[in-house]
């Protein structure tokens, strides 16, 4: 069984690896990968379930060894070179794929703070909290929000805007939250509004948008 080795790596490096591996018709169908964060060991669950394949995991010095079986055999040659995209439901965790964009749509507004602009933190609080209210209040709200990095503080128990961001998502905004940063940060328990994501979702969601707003 190919074993991939991705101790030290962050999502989404190690689903796309293992996705990679498991287009190589070598490989069986099977794929053994080792990590050290529990992100990425759920993230290869939910890809073996993706694929209809069994994953087993056992506990190794420092961290986990996943093993996927049964996975479909590639109807065409890959490899771990071959370029891949991460199935629906994987989460570092991520989305479903980002539809085309389209004519007039509202955008996606990427929050990567937990403030508002550069100088005084605490006035840059005040402020966020006071983008994130008119964004509620609005007729027609946006698309997604995305928080990342010290952003996704704003999505946790405890935030003073999560009453603001939940009502947006109760009207129909797509509230992601990045799972790297949750871990990081030591929040991924405290999520207190809409889904997890990660870097490569991220990326999908700004490249696939029809209008981008970073706050």
């Amino acid at each position: 069984m190919r074993e991939l080795n991705c101790f030290g790596e962050t999502c989404p490096k190690p689903v796309i690896r293992a996705l990679k591996a498991l287009g190589d018709p070598a490989a069986a169908g099977s794929v053994r990968v080792l990590v050290d964060n529990e992100v990425a060991v759920e993230n290869l669950r939910r890809l073996a379930a993706s694929k209809g394949a069994q994953a087993d995991v056992a506990c190794r010095e420092g961290g986990w060894a996943v093993e996927i079986t049964g996975a479909p055999l590639p109807a065409a040659p890959g490899g771990e070179e071959a370029e891949a995209g991460l199935p629906e439901g994987i989460v570092c965790p991520a989305p479903a794929p980002v539809s085309p964009p389209v004519a007039g749509e509202a955008p996606t507004v990427l929050v990567g703070a937990n403030v508002l602009g550069r100088g005084n933190d605490e006035l840059g609080g005040v402020l966020m909290r006071g983008v994130l209210f008119a964004m509620a209040e609005r007729a027609e709200v946006p698309r997604r929000l995305i928080f990342y990095n010290s952003g996704a503080l704003l999505t946790c128990e405890g935030s003073p805007a999560l009453d603001d961001i939940r009502a947006l998502a109760e009207r129909g905004c797509e509230v992601l939250t990045c799972g790297t940063c949750l871990d990081y940060l030591g929040l991924k328990d405290a999520l207190a509004v809409g889904g997890v994501t990660n870097l490569y979702a991220i990326t999908e969601a700004m490249l696939g948008a029809g209008k981008v707003v970073t706050l």
